[in-house]
């Protein structure tokens, strides 16, 4: 089994082999460069496990200094009317001083962020930017500060919680995911105050988050040194065609190796004529089982900034603790958990809502077309008949049955698991009132540095939304299963198959036991394969006796006269065999 969330034991050791103090700072092990007056390989040091109790607790906001020299502020201000976002350009990096928990990091590289979280701000003259650090990003010009990090930590992506005025909905999004086991990077509650020369000003509450391709790797993967891909707003995002402009490449990058991807479009794109030869090529080269879970989850709970209706905003990353297969990963939650999308944008107050930002350059294109359209105002079907083509990592699963028996199997086991209605309206609640103080209270937001125009009413409006929509969800999810027949939850593998040794993946059907030698009577449908497909027709007869309409000898492994668990227990034992013919 993958080996999610392995890794956050905290090292509360000091290193003391590799460092000794003195009275200007730390020297480091080859004694060559002194460390800056308070470093310690567990708060500063490359060396320390990521400490994901002190950077993301569940249980308190943190509170984070930013001091930012007037002169490098300005050149921050000055580009940020230059560099245009929407076209996936960054921002410049400045040095900062950070203050956390009574400790400084210096020269910490700090940059606006984001698309339309940050041009909305803009346009409103919000001061309340999204925000990324990257903690050695001038190690080159301060050797000093060398694979400095913050608690384990390269990056923190400090997000504005733009719009929502639960200020819940990227941190609760995230926990769902990562309840129902599928990667997703952690986030917590932040108090970011901000010195740009006259002294720390309060920029407001944010949701920060770690970096997918940081720590994130190591703790939720067994092996977290494989190609990272992050979707852009450009052509080959959507999987239809391979095009590198379709990805940036987060990890490895000095390796000009996108064979991983290659194969994943290649696979997802071959022809669907022969459903399990398709089926076996595509689970070679990537983990459809948890891109299924994945996808019933977020259709369940909404999402208008997602794979689907945008390229950007998600992540595949190639696990070489299993073989190599692409995994998705989602990112950035501030649109999710709502049905109206345009009563989050506010659309009245931004002067003709998107047309007022030009337009997003193939951003939102939506479920009622293709990928390079207007924004779409209207919430996924269920079923998500309407989705075309041109989102096919979609489409071709969901036009497949035996996918498509997986997906509602995932979305009905996410109403009583991940997304419980009773777990997340007490989770959110409780998320409300914690950060209450830091967004109304005495030690609230002020108007500079707020999206709220309405305070307290509109906060606590905002939770009311979301817990009605909880509620609505469950209805409308109880209400879609109740039309469609859902075969018997499916039989996965138990473990992933061995590491290969290089990043190179695998292109052959992921197995956990040799092929067979001759042909089995587990392989029901003779395709060469003990896999879903076999699952699926013995479900069909599960129960049936010799005699009736529906009973299917071939499912009868053991030729008792019952298709029952017993013939479930012989076809699991080779569940994934590839077998000769």
């Amino acid at each position: 089994m993958r080996k999610f969330f392995k890794g956050i034991a905290i090292s509360m050791c000091l290193v003391v082999s590799f460092v000794c103090v003195n009275p200007i700072g730390v020297k480091a092990a080859d004694e060559s460069v002194v460390r800056p007056a308070g470093w310690t390989e567990e708060t500063h040091g490359k060396k320390a496990d990521p400490n994901y109790s002190v950077a993301f607790p569940d249980d308190k906001v943190n509170r984070i200094d930013i001091t930012i020299s007037s002169s490098n502020y300005k050149s921050m201000e000055s580009d940020l009317k230059k560099v245009n976002t929407l076209d996936g350009e960054n921002p410049i990096y400045v040095p900062a001083t950070v203050k956390f928990n009574d400790n400084t990091w210096t020269n910490v590289g700090v940059r606006y962020k984001g698309q339309s979280s940050l041009l909305r701000p803009q346009l409103s003259r919000d001061h309340k930017y999204p925000l990324h650090l990257k903690f050695d990003e001038f190690e080159g010009q301060y050797p000093d500060i060398k694979d400095q990090r913050f608690y384990g930590f390269q990056h923190l992506v400090l997000s504005n919680n733009w719009f929502d005025s639960s200020f819940v909905r990227d941190k609760v999004t995230s926990d769902i995911f990562r309840s129902a086991g599928i990667p997703t990077a952690c986030g917590s509650f932040y108090r970011v105050f901000i010195d740009t020369g006259s002294g720390p000003v309060y920029w407001g509450l944010y949701t920060v988050f770690e970096d997918p391709s940081d720590e994130m790797l190591n703790t939720q993967f067994a092996n977290g040194d494989g190609n990272l891909y992050k979707g852009q707003t450009a052509t080959g995002a959507d999987l239809t065609t391979f095009n590198k402009q379709g990805y940036e490449k987060k990890t490895n990058e000095d390796a000009d190796d996108w064979s991983d991807l290659q194969a994943l479009v290649t696979a997802l794109n071959e022809p669907r004529t022969d459903a399990a030869t398709w089926r076996a090529n595509l689970e070679s080269v990537f983990n459809v089982n948890l891109f299924l879970k994945w996808l019933a989850v977020n259709t369940a709970i909404t999402n208008f900034d997602t794979y689907g209706w945008v390229t950007k905003n998600h992540y595949l990353y190639q696990d070489l603790s299993d073989n190599g297969r692409m995994v998705y990963v989602p990112w950035d939650f501030n649109l999710s958990l709502t049905t109206d999308p345009l009563g989050i944008l506010e659309v009245d107050d931004m002067g003709g809502g998107f047309g007022g930002f030009g337009g997003f350059g193939g951003g939102f294109g939506g479920v009622n077309g293709g990928n390079n359209g207007g924004f779409c105002t209207e919430v996924a079907s269920l079923s998500l008949d309407e989705l075309s083509n041109s989102w096919p990592l979609i489409r071709y699963l969901m036009d497949d049955p035996i996918y498509k028996n997986i997906y509602h199997n995932e979305m009905k086991a996410a109403m009583s698991g991940c997304f419980n209605e009773s777990t997340i309206i007490n989770r959110m609640t409780q998320l409300h009132e914690l950060i209450r103080p830091y967004v109304v209270g005495a030690e609230g937001e002020t108007s500079k540095y707020s999206f709220l125009t309405n305070g307290t009413t509109q906060f606590d409006q905002g939770l009311a939304e979301i817990i009605t929509l909880v509620s609505d969800r469950h209805k409308a999810v109880s209400d879609y299963l109740s039309t469609v027949t859902i075969s018997p939850t499916p039989v996965t593998t138990s473990k992933p198959t061995e590491s290969p040794t290089t990043n190179t993946p695998t292109n052959t059907a992921a197995t956990n036991t040799p092929a067979n030698s001759a042909a089995s009577i587990e392989d029901i449908n003779n395709d060469g394969v003990i896999n879903m497909a076999d699952v699926i027709l013995m479900a069909g007869a599960f129960n049936t006796v010799r005699g009736d309409s529906i009973y299917n000898s071939s499912c009868d492994l053991n030729n008792d006269g019952t298709v029952n668990m017993s013939d479930i227990v012989i076809i699991a034992t080779k569940f994934n065999v590839i077998v000769r013919h």
